[in-house]
Formats: C-alpha cells, sequence, structure tokens
C-alpha cells in the first residue's frame, strides 16, 4: 500500500480539532440557541408576515 502517514495523520488530527472545536462552540452557545428558539416558538420569525410562499 501506498500511504502518506504524515498526511493521514494531519487530515485525522483535522478532523478530529474541527469535531472538537464545533461541540466546544455549541457548548458555549447553548444558553443563546435555547433563547433564540424560545423566542421563535413563541413569536415565530420576523419574516412569518412578509413570507408568500
Amino acid at each position: 500500500m501506498d500511504i502518506n502517514l504524515s498526511a493521514a495523520l494531519e487530515q485525522a488530527l483535522t478532523d478530529q480539532l474541527k469535531a472538537k472545536q464545533a461541540q466546544q462552540w455549541l457548548e458555549q452557545n447553548k444558553t443563546a440557541i435555547a433563547a433564540y428558539n424560545k423566542s421563535v416558538d413563541d413569536n415565530g420569525v420576523f419574516s412569518d408576515g412578509l413570507r408568500s410562499f
């Protein structure tokens, strides 16, 4: 097999880092996301009266 180990490791590390960053972002912003979702549930979205579809 012709596998470039350093490239494979670099890609695996990049993928792991992106997943960890996404998880951290979600954790850091979960309160704001929950508040926004509650606002949309309570009030709808701003364009509800403007959409024609």
